[in-house]
């Protein structure tokens, strides 16, 4: 049997709205070794990971918003690409790269992995803004309320 380690909440922060692609990305990082992100991983995520989204990026059941993930854990670094369609469900793409060799990012096929328990606060926080800002009946649902609430906790507490 593994071995777990007992939980120590990872600071989260917001880093940057990234437009790309015609697409509007919430942009998050978390590291299991400081806290924050280096700008040389963020950076290649978001040179690396936006082409992956689907094209294009606004119809009838897509919106063209969405969120990216950029974890430097203990085994890998995670990049986490999500976006929503068809009202209310969330896409969801996973990709890494060896810790030493952060510019080789690949995607995950092979592996049923969705996300770490670090990654999913911030997964939860944003189906809640989805609902708060856009399955809602009372004033219209709105894209612009939804990209303005953002995770940002930069305290590990």
């Amino acid at each position: 049997m593994s071995t777990f380690e007992p939980y120590v909440k990872r600071p989260v922060r917001f880093i940057r709205q990234l437009d790309a692609y015609d697409w509007r990305l919430k942009v998050y990082g978390l590291s299991a070794v400081s806290n924050h992100v280096s700008d040389g991983l963020v950076d290649t995520a978001i040179r690396a990971i936006p082409g992956y989204l689907p094209s294009p990026a606004v119809n009838r059941h897509r919106y063209g918003v969405g969120f990216l993930i950029i974890h430097r854990g203990t085994l890998r670094n995670w990049f986490l690409l999500d976006w929503w369609e068809h009202g209310d469900i969330l896409f969801h793409k996973l990709f890494s790269s060896p810790l030493d060799e952060p510019k080789s990012i690949s995607a995950e096929q092979e592996m049923p992995a969705v996300a770490c328990v670090h990654e999913l606060r911030v997964i939860n926080f944003e189906s809640k803004a989805w609902i708060k800002a856009l399955l809602r009946e009372n004033p219209e649902p709105s894209l612009a309320e939804y990209m303005s609430y953002r995770f940002d906790n930069d305290a590990a507490t």
